[in-house]
């Protein structure tokens, strides 16, 4: 197998997966035609984008496709900045609204529960850190990278944002925000036995597992949004606008 760097060349990918030259081509820093024996360094460094998000995006188009269960055809026929509307109205906003919620039905279920079982702790500690980083994220994205959706399809440019003026800067961080997420997710199940209710669980405790799981699936969605249509979408967009210019 293919080991992807930013020294490989679209002739090795060409000979290697069209899965992964279809994702090149769809990003719009390499066409049908062009010189094949240029690297991805190459390519990203003509268009201002990091190499990491060209090959992250190479590398989920190796991998299996995501699950069915994850339903994003609301996107469908969107434009970029109705799709930033959609995540921003759905899953902003729900997370604005449940995370001090969920937060405090832990502290409820730890105090009444904590004694008997310390992974309840753990789930609060590891929730209150996956909150602060949500914030975070959620403020990144809201300043910088939904902005900069927004100049490219309004006024056909990218007004500088605190990120500067590439699209591919706020994505790099918030990919990396979404992997940290994934683990961080995939612990939280581990910590509740994937939401199960207990036995001995009172309506609180119910209450508590619910909402987690329904925070999860949220989570899902939202990262799958903007990994498979929002950034790569963006990528395409900017590369349209440096070649038009």
């Amino acid at each position: 197998m293919l080991e992807l760097s930013s020294n490989t060349r679209v002739s090795e990918l060409q000979d290697e997966s069209p899965a992964m030259m279809e994702a090149l081509l769809s990003t719009g820093i390499f066409r049908q035609g062009a010189d094949p024996d240029v690297t991805i360094d190459e390519l990203c460094m003509d268009f201002g984008l990091s190499p990491i998000i060209i090959l992250r995006t190479l590398l989920q188009a190796r991998e299996t496709e995501a699950p069915s269960d994850i339903d994003v055809s609301e996107l469908d026929g969107l434009t970029l900045t109705q799709v930033v509307e959609n995540i921003e109205s759905v899953h902003h906003a729900y997370l604005r609204e449940t995370l001090p919620l969920i937060s405090q039905l832990i502290l409820q279920v730890v105090s009444a529960h904590g004694a008997n079982d310390a992974r309840l702790a753990d789930t609060h500690e590891l929730f209150e850190k996956i909150s602060a980083t949500l914030e975070d994220h959620l403020l990144h994205e809201e300043e910088a990278l939904f902005p900069m959706v927004r100049d490219m399809e309004s006024v056909g440019t990218i007004s500088p944002t605190r990120c500067g003026d590439a699209i591919g800067g706020p994505i790099a961080c918030m990919e990396n925000d979404h992997e940290t997420m994934q683990e961080e997710l995939a612990r939280l199940r581990e910590l509740t036995d994937d939401y199960a209710v207990p036995k001995h669980a009172c309506t609180t405790y119910r209450r508590m597992l619910e909402q987690l799981s329904k925070f999860n699936q949220d989570m899902i969605v939202h990262i799958h949004k903007e990994d498979k249509v929002l950034f790569p979408g963006a990528i395409k967009a900017q590369a349209a606008l440096r070649k038009s210019s």
